[in-house]
């Protein structure tokens, strides 16, 4: 590997485990929330991990101790590191699956570490200096190499169907993204894994070790790298890209409504201030409160038309409103008549958008047509 990129992702890997040792140490979480001390250990093994496969801390430590014992160090530590991230995560997300899976790690991570030492005293600790090629050089490295790729390929697994088993019962937003974003590093990982699995088999086939797979797995490896530091971000920024997320997807549904309101200050205009239009960046940081306030100006709007409309016969009519004026309200009203006006909120705002559609057909053809729409039971 590039030893630019080895720097940059044991800079990345240091820079989470610094970040969650604060919260850590000022929370005391070695005693009050043991699952999230566990993450930071993790964390920091992981950047243990990484710093071992730095080529020249790789060198350093193995003259000092053995031949290739950085090696083993950074095997061992992704493998605890692994162990840890999933039995939190099964530990977190307690479903009848997981929680009769979490037993089972345990055993396999000693097992794993116990094969690892084995193959490293009897046959890695005697080969000449390791050089981290794609396809392993010899019989040792294959199956040094095997027994961690398999392991870490079939954690990443489980981690990442932990998640996905328990997401669906998850209600909060923000947390449900977090998931997301947990499985994702996860199915990256397992992805990662794999393809080395795949090269290391490349030893005893020789197009498994094919130029293609090892480019693969360089891509899928700063990916998961990426996705590994993204999912342990604070929850501001989830909840800010969410908010984004919903802008984007509600700005069309904001258009519809605008033009419910726009009809409506026609022939009923705000009473205390008049609220400008938001741009487009206003509006995707605060999307659900535009929506909501867009809603109450229909409701309001509605409201006063159909008090207009059903007047005393003898009324006189509002300042500047002529019988033409009472028609083109009409034909607002009779969009806005029959929607939905109980129950969820979007079921309201969809409502409110074919009333808009059909608001704006009627005009078009300039007829009027019956309009409604309720949610299916």
């Amino acid at each position: 590997m590039n030893p630019a990129v080895e720097i940059a992702l044991c800079f990345l890997a240091w820079l989470v485990a610094l970040i969650r040792l604060s919260s850590t140490l000022r929370h005391k979480a070695w005693r009050t929330d043991r699952i999230a001390f566990r993450i930071w250990i993790a964390t920091f093994s992981f950047a243990l991990t990484m710093t071992f496969l730095v080529t020249p801390i790789g060198d350093a430590i193995n003259r000092i101790t053995a031949p290739n014992f950085s090696r083993l160090l950074a095997y061992s530590s992704v493998s605890l590191t692994l162990y840890l991230t999933a039995s939190s995560f099964m530990t977190t997300f307690p479903t009848p699956r997981n929680t009769r899976q979490l037993r089972y790690l345990k055993p396999y991570l000693l097992f794993t570490l116990g094969l690892l030492s084995i193959i490293y005293v009897l046959f890695v600790s005697h080969t000449s200096r390791w050089v981290e090629q794609p396809v392993p050089a010899t019989a040792a490295e294959m199956a040094f190499k095997l027994t961690l790729f398999s392991y870490a390929t079939i954690l990443c697994i489980m981690m990442a169907l932990a998640c996905y088993r328990y997401l669906d019962q998850e209600m909060v937003a923000v947390t449900k993204y977090r998931i997301i974003a947990i499985i994702l590093t996860a199915s990256g990982g397992a992805a990662f894994f794999f393809t080395k699995l795949i090269l290391t088999l490349g030893y005893l086939w020789t197009p498994l070790g094919s130029p293609s797979i090892h480019t693969m797995s360089k891509v899928l490896m700063i990916a998961t790298a990426m996705l590994w530091t993204g999912s342990f971000l604070h929850n501001n920024v989830y909840t800010r890209a969410l908010s984004i997320f919903h802008g984007f997807r509600y700005w069309l549904a904001y258009q519809d409504l605008s033009y419910l309101v726009k009809s409506l200050a026609c022939y009923c205009p705000p009473v205390a201030f008049e609220e400008e239009k938001p741009s487009f960046g206003s509006f995707l940081r605060r999307s659900e409160y535009y929506l909501y306030r867009a809603t109450i100006r229909i409701f309001d709007g509605k409201t006063f038309i159909d008090d207009i409309l059903n007047r005393e016969k003898g009324k006189e009519l509002p300042k500047g409103w002529t019988e033409l004026t009472v028609q083109e309200a009409n034909q607002v009203f009779q969009a806005l008549k029959n929607i939905y006006v109980s129950g969820d909120f979007w079921d309201i705002v969809r409502s409110f958008r074919i009333a808009s559609k059909n608001l704006a057909r009627s005009r078009s053809f300039g007829t009027q047509e019956a309009f409604g729409w309720r949610p299916q039971s």
